[in-house]
């Protein structure tokens, strides 16, 4: 989240309005950068980050987002809105929900939708921060509201109904508890909520309803052992009878008792019935390697699909995240990505289908050992690579100073020359059977074995014309390549 400070108020539409006939030549400035994506979701102007409220309503997608819209200018966050059929083409519509009450006044936070009977169901956390002292924030002086509203059509809401305060959490929580999520299972429904308790403790709050209106605590996810002092952005999936918790812990140790203080994003496979207290939380895993990857939000479409959509950047980030603000911008989405579980029970992603609506073939066919394969494309492509000798080594050009490269058992991308301070991510695997890798004019996500393994990272580089290269002097294998276009 941008740090506005206690300085920002509250906005309504008309205060947005005003504000935006202000903001025409930073329109302009942030259409004409070199480095807009041609086919991710990104703001007109001004900051995005956590996608919110992702449903299908009626044949449309509708993405909802945290938006800081004047950014660096001090705001409120407010909910952008957006609109696909196909998540090729968007189209931006007013922001949804705007800080305009005592219980969100200092920004409209994460939440989800919820689609029943025609109606969609929209939950988020009114974030309030009292200024009349010093306060830590997290014990005292901030104010986690869940709050919900209502749509017949996703374009127009009800007025908002306060359904939760602080005092209604369990009182062992500290003052952050937000980011609902809805669901249904087994004829109830459900809220989780990510949380941080008086120790510093990570975990995820269980909510029961018989109305999506009146809600009870029932349980609370955590793991043995402490892991993180907060649980972010949390998801519930049942993938064909498989349970997955997602959620974004901050600073937690890893099993060789690294100190991960960057900001990941992971699920833990589930073992919970819903009736008693009882529950197994299996290993966390991480699902995204890359520099920036945070916050996903994961729903099912019309036709049973679950579908990722993730915050291409990440909170504390240590490198660069502003290359773009110069002109009046920064940030965008993942592309959308289909989550499915491959035979080993692992939550595997890959890109959407829709998206092979853009492929402008170039080239495709084997490549032999020792002399891999070059060609000249630009910085919107779609390459498949599949190994006949996973275990061997090889590298892969991916920007004049991006590369790919499979040694010794690790798996790294090397950003140095590129990232605007992304240096190198990196992760040990046996084998590597297969790559799946869109890059856009500043994005590059990797697909791994399958989905098993993702690396999402923005790049930098200001070359019209790219050349990919594969040098694998032990291994060949096969290749797709493809131009992607999006049609107006």
């Amino acid at each position: 989240m941008p740090d506005m400070t206690l300085k920002k108020k509250r906005m309504d539409r008309a205060g947005y309005l005003e504000q935006l006939r202000c903001h025409e030549e930073r329109l302009r400035a942030a259409a004409s950068d070199p480095m807009r994506l041609k086919y991710h979701l990104q703001p007109p102007m001004g900051w995005l980050n956590d996608p919110n409220g992702l449903c299908q309503k009626d044949g449309v997608y509708h993405i909802y987002h945290q938006y800081v819209p004047f950014y660096p200018e001090l705001c409120s966050v407010l909910w952008g809105h957006v609109t696909t059929r196909d998540f090729i083409h968007y189209e931006v519509q007013e922001p949804a929900v705007y800080p305009d009450t005592d219980w969100d006044q200092n920004g409209a936070y994460s939440g989800c939708a919820f689609v029943e009977n025609g109606t969609m169901y929209v939950y988020y956390t009114g974030n309030v921060r009292h200024a009349d002292r010093d306060y830590d924030y997290i014990t005292a002086g901030r104010e986690q509201n869940t709050i919900l509203i209502a749509s017949e059509d996703g374009f127009h809401f009800s007025g908002k109904r306060l359904l939760m305060r602080n005092e209604d959490y369990p009182s062992d929580l500290s003052l952050h508890v937000r980011d609902p999520k809805v669901f249904r299972e087994n004829g109830r429904y459900y809220m989780i909520q990510g949380a941080r308790d008086r120790k510093g403790r990570g975990s995820i709050l269980l909510f029961e309803s018989g109305d999506l209106l009146n809600w009870s605590s029932k349980l609370r996810f955590h793991t043995k052992e402490p892991f993180g002092y907060m649980w972010e952005c949390p998801n519930y999936l049942n993938v064909d009878g498989k349970q997955f918790l997602i959620a974004c812990p901050q600073e937690y140790r890893q099993a060789e008792e690294t100190l991960v203080k960057d900001n990941r994003c992971g699920y833990f496979p589930l073992k919970y019935d819903f009736e008693g207290t009882e529950y197994e939380l299996g290993e966390y895993r991480t699902l995204d390697r890359g520099f920036d990857f945070y916050a996903p939000q994961v729903f099912r479409d019309e036709a049973g699909r679950w579908i990722l959509l993730g915050w291409m950047s990440t909170p504390d980030a240590d490198y660069d995240c502003e290359v773009t603000v110069k002109n009046g911008w920064v940030h965008a989405m993942t592309i959308p990505r289909e989550l499915y579980v491959n035979e080993a029970g692992r939550l595997c992603q890959r890109p959407l289908k829709e998206l092979e609506g853009m492929r402008d073939e170039i080239c495709s066919g084997r490549f032999e050992a020792g002399a891999g394969f070059e060609a000249e494309v630009s910085p919107c492509f779609e390459l498949k690579i599949s190994m006949d000798a996973p275990e061997r080594e090889f590298e892969l050009l991916l920007r004049e100073s991006a590369r790919l490269a499979y040694r010794d058992s690790i798996l790294r991308l090397d950003l140095t020359g590129c990232g605007a301070g992304r240096k190198e991510r990196s992760v040990r695997l046996s084998k590597v059977r297969d790559l799946w890798i869109l890059s856009d004019t500043s994005s590059v996500e990797i697909f791994v074995n399958g989905g098993e393994e993702v690396f999402t990272a923005r790049v930098y580089h200001s070359m019209e014309k790219l050349r990919v290269r594969c040098a694998s002097e032990t291994g060949g294998g096969t290749m797709e390549l493809y131009r992607l276009t999006v049609s107006p």
